[in-house]
């Protein structure tokens, strides 16, 4: 078995400017780690959160344009920092606007803001309507 490992070292020893080589592979190997080290720690942040994120709004602004005369409904949803979507806790949303060209109307407005409240478990302060286009 050693002269196996043997013949291997005696050939890697014999190829021109292997040191070049090993270092060019280890900086990939590297540059590799850390940059999915980097996608990891960022998966909920950017890919899960805001797949999550996406569907609550798109969700949210299903519900919210059946409200008679909300028209046209835009959502955004903050997350709560420090979720993890990864262990099977939902991440809370911690705020939402709501953008909707019927919400010049005192009580189409009053509609959405309740139900915000009731669908994401949200106090009032947590949530802004917007009159939109």
């Amino acid at each position: 078995m050693s002269s196996f490992f043997e013949k291997i070292f005696k050939k890697l020893k014999s190829i021109k400017h292997i040191e070049i080589i090993v270092a060019v592979l280890f900086g990939i190997i590297l540059l590799t780690l850390y940059l999915t080290t980097i996608n990891n720690g960022n998966a909920y942040n950017e890919s899960s959160g805001t797949g999550y994120a996406f569907e609550v709004e798109s969700r949210l602004s299903n519900v919210l344009s059946q409200i008679d005369g909300a028209g046209n409904v835009e959502v955004m949803v903050m997350l709560e920092e420090g979720s993890e979507l990864n262990s099977e806790v939902v991440p809370k949303v911690n705020s939402v606007i709501v953008v909707a060209g019927g919400a010049k109307d005192y009580k189409v407005k009053l509609e959405i803001l309740k139900a915000c409240e009731a669908l994401l478990n949200l106090p009032t302060t947590n949530i802004e309507v917007l009159v939109g286009k």
